[in-house]
């Protein structure tokens, strides 16, 4: 997965000979096995046209995380319709539209919906990292493609780095690797920062990280409601190369980028995107953050129903279950088949 787990048109293009491979692999797999469950995850540039090609087969196809088609791309429902007996939404707003034209789904919930804020976990997850009490964590989350990280963690740094000699707090940095960030941090100016921060190179994972933090500058994606359900402010960031941004802003149709604020249906976290993605400009909200507790407390009041809309835990036990009833409401019509 990770040879064709791109974002961002050109990024396709460059990636297509790996695409291809895959794609042939799996149809290959599909058709050497006649009694196969197709279960794709996501990714629908890849899994679409295997959707359909497993459907011609007669395979059976549960579609796991419903493209984004509210964002974009709403003409993929036809294919969901077409070629996916069902599909199982992380959002329960994505029920309607499947609905209204025709598709079978059904919400099971987010993974995130299971993540709330322990104070005693906290603590533990703070001592881990050897944080003192009076200190201030900051958790940067650059992504995890590559093409994520290489963009997000120069203007990440250096807003920590403006963070870090603001005012008389003392303030530790804590970078989540879940990327080839170390890599990226040796070298040029991304490295001076790092030096020059001198911050935790966090390789687990990245909800510890999340506990222990006081702040956030995350890359847009899952990480937003992950923190957010764990009632951590923060600043959203994301960019992304100069071509994709245009075709983007001629496609997508939301006015905001990140998943917390979308399911919120808030601006509560702020929003730092392409060009407005700088160190100064990421500073100045994080900032504002730090230094104002009712803009603290107003973010957490606007994502306090996050776990609810999510569907809190339980969301992988639903999707197991919703596949099982699936697969036993197909052998009668399967035996049936055989038998003619």
């Amino acid at each position: 997965m990770e040879s064709v787990a791109v974002m961002g048109f050109a990024e396709v293009i460059r990636h297509l000979p790996a695409i291809r491979r895959a794609r042939a692999a799996l149809v290959d797999l599909l058709a050497r096995r006649s009694d196969a469950i197709f279960l794709p995850i996501d990714s629908p540039g890849l899994n679409l046209g295997l959707a359909r090609a497993a459907h011609r087969m007669g395979r059976g196809v549960v579609y796991y995380v419903c493209p984004q088609i509210w964002a974009w791309g709403y003409g993929r429902v036809r294919r969901l319709r077409e070629d996916v007996d069902l599909t199982l939404l992380l959002f329960r707003f994505e029920e309607a539209i499947l609905s209204r034209e025709g598709a079978r789904a059904r919400w099971v919930g987010h993974p995130a919906g299971a993540l709330t804020p322990d104070p005693g976990r906290r603590e533990e997850a703070r001592r881990g990292l050897g944080i003192a009490p009076s200190e201030t964590l900051i958790a940067v989350l650059p992504g995890s493609r590559r093409g994520e990280v290489r963009r997000h963690l120069g203007p990440m740094l250096e807003a920590a780095a403006r963070l870090v000699n603001h005012g008389a707090r003392g303030i530790r940095v804590a970078v989540s690797d879940a990327g080839p960030v170390a890599g990226i941090a040796s070298r040029g100016r991304v490295a001076d920062l790092w030096r020059l921060i001198a911050p935790i190179h966090h390789r687990g994972d990245s909800e510890t990280l999340l506990r222990a933090a006081d702040l956030a500058l995350v890359a847009s994606g899952t990480a937003t409601l992950e923190t957010a359900a764990l009632g951590v402010p923060m600043v959203i960031v994301y960019k992304t190369g100069a071509l994709n941004y245009a075709i983007a802003r001629r496609v997508v149709r939301l006015q905001r980028i990140g998943l917390a604020n979308i399911v919120a249906e808030s601006d509560a976290a702020p929003e730092r995107i392409q060009g407005n993605a700088t160190g100064p400009r990421i500073a100045s909200a994080a900032a504002t953050l730090l230094d104002v507790p009712a803009e603290r407390e107003r973010q957490r009041a606007a994502f306090a129903s996050l776990q609810e809309r999510l569907g809190g835990a339980g969301s992988a036990g639903r999707a197991a279950d919703a596949l099982l009833e699936f697969i036993s409401e197909r052998r009668p019509a399967t035996a049936a088949a055989s038998s003619g």
